[in-house]
Parts: C-alpha cells; sequence; structure tokens
C-alpha cells in the first residue's frame, strides 16, 4: 500500500512540474516581449475568440432559420449583442409566422367546408331532375329534354370540379408516389375520353413517378381540352434527363389565342366557344405544382402544353 501511494505521489509531483515549467516558460517569453507586444497578443487572442463566438452564433442563427422553414421550435440567444437582438426578432417572426399558418388553416378549411356544402346542397335537387329526365327520355325523344340533359351534366361536373378544388386548396390531399409507364397512363386516359374519339401519338414510353389517380386527372384535363376545341390528333414528345422530366401535349388545332394565354389556368376562365366549366386547367394546374413540377401553355404549330417535372432522385430531395 505504501508504495502505491509513493508512485502516486511521485506522478503528482511530476504533473505538478510539467505545469509549473510551462508556466515558466510562458511567463519568460511574455518577459521578452515589450509591453506593446504584449497588448498585441493580448488583443489577439482576444480576436480569435471573438471570432469563434460569432461563427457559432451565426450558426445557431442559421439553424433558427432552418427551424422556421421546418416549423419547429427554438431558443433565444442570450446577451445584448446584434446576434441576439437577431435572434429575439427571428423567434418573434417564428411565432407570427405559425400563427398565421395555423389561420390560414383554418380559413382553408372553412372554405373546403362551404364548398362541400353547397356540393352536397346542389347534388341532391340534380340527382332528382336527372333521374326524372332519364324516365321522361324513355318514353318520349324530345330535344328540349335533351336540352336539359345536358345542362344537368354540366351542373354536375362543375359540383365535382368544385369539389375537387376544395380538397386542393385545403391540401387536404394525401398524394402516393410511384412509378408508372406513362403509355399505361395515357392508355386510361384515351378509355375515359373514349366519346372524344382521341388519337393520341406518344414518342417515347418513360417512367413517371406521381400519383396515379391525381396525375391522369390533370392529363385528362389537358387532353381534354385539346380535343374539345379540335378534334385533331395530338401527340405527346416525352423527354428527360438527369434531373427533369418533359412531356409537351400538342394537337394541330389553330392554338391559342394571344389574349387568352395570360388567363388560360385561372379559375372559371373560359375562352370563347369553351364547353367545359373553366376549372379543368386550374385543377391541372395545382396538381402538377403538388408534383413539385410546373406548366406552360403556348403556340407552336397548334396549341402546345408544356409540363415539366422532377426526376425521381430530386423529388426525394424535396
Amino acid at each position: 500500500m505504501e508504495d502505491i501511494k509513493k508512485e502516486k505521489n511521485i506522478h503528482m509531483y511530476f504533473m505538478v512540474s510539467i505545469v509549473l515549467a510551462m508556466f515558466m516558460e510562458i511567463y519568460a517569453f511574455l518577459m521578452r516581449l515589450n509591453l506593446l507586444n504584449i497588448f498585441i497578443f493580448i488583443n489577439f487572442i482576444f480576436y480569435l475568440w471573438n471570432q469563434n463566438h460569432k461563427k457559432k452564433q451565426m450558426n445557431y442563427l442559421i439553424q433558427c432559420c432552418d427551424a422556421i422553414i421546418e416549423q419547429k421550435d427554438f431558443s433565444i440567444i442570450d446577451g445584448e449583442s446584434k446576434e441576439s437582438l437577431l435572434s429575439n426578432k427571428l423567434y418573434v417572426l417564428n411565432k407570427r409566422y405559425h400563427q398565421s399558418l395555423e389561420a390560414v388553416k383554418k380559413e382553408q378549411l372553412k372554405l373546403k367546408d362551404y364548398i362541400e356544402d353547397i356540393s352536397h346542397q346542389l347534388k341532391t335537387p340534380i340527382t332528382s331532375i336527372r333521374i326524372q329526365t332519364e324516365l321522361l327520355l324513355e318514353e318520349n325523344q324530345n330535344k328540349k329534354l335533351y336540352s336539359i340533359e345536358h345542362q344537368i351534366q354540366r351542373i354536375q361536373l362543375l359540383v365535382n370540379d368544385l369539389q375537387t378544388i376544395a380538397l386542393l386548396d385545403s391540401h387536404n390531399i394525401q398524394y402516393c408516389f410511384k412509378e408508372y409507364d406513362l403509355q399505361t397512363l395515357i392508355d386510361e386516359i384515351e378509355e375515359d375520353l373514349d366519346y372524344l374519339n382521341p388519337q393520341i401519338h406518344l414518342n417515347k414510353n418513360i417512367k413517371v413517378l406521381c400519383d396515379e389517380k391525381w396525375f391522369i386527372e390533370a392529363l385528362e384535363n389537358i387532353i381534354k381540352n385539346c380535343l374539345e376545341k379540335n378534334s385533331t390528333p395530338l401527340s405527346i414528345f416525352a423527354y428527360e434527363n438527369e434531373t427533369t422530366l418533359k412531356m409537351m401535349i400538342q394537337d394541330q388545332g389553330n392554338g391559342f389565342k394571344k389574349k387568352d394565354l395570360p388567363f388560360l389556368f385561372q379559375r372559371f376562365y373560359r375562352g370563347e366557344n369553351s364547353k367545359g366549366t373553366g376549372l379543368g386547367l386550374y385543377i391541372a394546374k395545382e396538381i402538377i405544382e403538388a408534383h413539385h413540377g410546373f406548366i406552360k401553355a403556348y403556340n407552336q404549330q397548334g396549341a402546345c402544353f408544356e409540363i415539366v417535372l422532377p426526376q425521381m432522385k430530386m423529388k426525394k430531395k424535396i
């Protein structure tokens, strides 16, 4: 036991000796310097410490900004520095941002409920009128009855579009992204629009990462818009690279009128001789943007809709 104690004492004396030696070296170094050099040395050490401290605070402020984007909470930097003041302002901004988001969500849910209520109230009498009209049509081939039936179908389409808009605007759609063959999606659209006798040519079959139901609705609205204006064959050109996938849907008609181009994707906008509700292209745009893409329209030997979507790797990052 005594030997162990002696070893411990020797080890402690050794460590104390090293610390004293280091202190004496620093002291000797400082004594060799004049007062001006000592002052410069101390200021340099303080400058390095201050820069490191500011760097840490700036990194924390960047983390605060990320927290605002990700809708998370964060703490304020203590003190009276500019960085502390900025962190306090970011904290207040974050709180107000959260409050604004909550208010917007509540308004969106209210709007959704209003539209659903209106749609529900309209559906009941429409269904009743439609059944009665169909019964009358079976008994008597009357042009007026056909006209009534056509108007009922338009109202029914409007109700369906309003319900879709309510879902889109309230962000209540849970998209399920999977890979699909573009040709398979187009085949389904051709089947749905069989009454318009679509003739669609695809230059290249590619994989599309999308929600099948909603992406088909977007494409169908675009294709339907082309077919209702011009009963001409449609061409779909598909291109892809490492980051994006581009589709161009083009008809062989007269194209868009210049006055219509800025408003094509606005709600309820209908050009001359339009047969739709004015909501189809708006719905298509909202769905494509929910897929992290964008759509634009222009004239190119007919009407042309260009859709750009990020590729799978990019979408995973988003």
